[in-house]
């Protein structure tokens, strides 16, 4: 065998262990609970103008998800936010999105054509996604009664990621 068939079969094998560890045979587990900190002050508008703040969901579980229209894990889990919305809304549970940059015509376009009803921020200048200290979208943070983050996770909320902050926040 020369070194260039080596090097292939390599790469392939290494490239088999990947998806293979990636595979696991099922859906990986939510990373471990961090210490709980209080959430950051931010006032944003929502899409009708209004000013919306963390402090106002006070004495209510809250989920803050900061996503894009053009984010495909933001748009595949969209549906599962929307669900467990109106799933809990009637029990105080509120869930506002946070979004990143993107123009409010493009927000609403985005929602009208999809169905969706939960409240929408818009964060024109980035103030919160560094407030929050936001690296990657989708990023969804659990917040409780108390206004303290309890659970956050970067990356598409699975089941077993979904459960775990929702019992955080005592809503599971």
């Amino acid at each position: 065998m020369n070194s260039g068939t080596v090097s292939r079969l390599l790469t392939a094998v290494a490239l088999f262990a990947i998806v293979a560890a990636c595979s696991g045979g099922g859906e990986m587990k939510p990373p471990g609970l961090p210490d709980p900190v209080p959430a950051p002050e931010i006032t944003l508008n929502d899409l009708s103008g209004k000013s919306v703040s963390i402090s106002d969901f006070r004495g209510k579980p809250l989920i803050v998800n900061f996503w894009a229209t053009w984010c495909v894990p933001c748009r595949e889990e969209m549906p599962t936010l929307e669900k467990l919305y109106n799933e809990r809304k009637e029990r105080g549970f509120e869930i506002i999105l946070i979004n990143a940059k993107e123009s409010k015509q493009t927000v609403e376009k985005f929602l009208k054509e999809n169905g969706y009803t939960f409240r929408v921020l818009l964060d024109e200048s980035g103030d919160a996604y560094r407030k929050f200290q936001v690296f990657g979208l989708p990023t969804t943070l659990f917040i409780d009664k108390e206004n303290v983050i309890q659970y956050s996770y970067i990356g598409p909320l699975r089941s077993a990621v979904l459960r775990m902050g929702m019992q955080t926040i005592s809503l599971e």
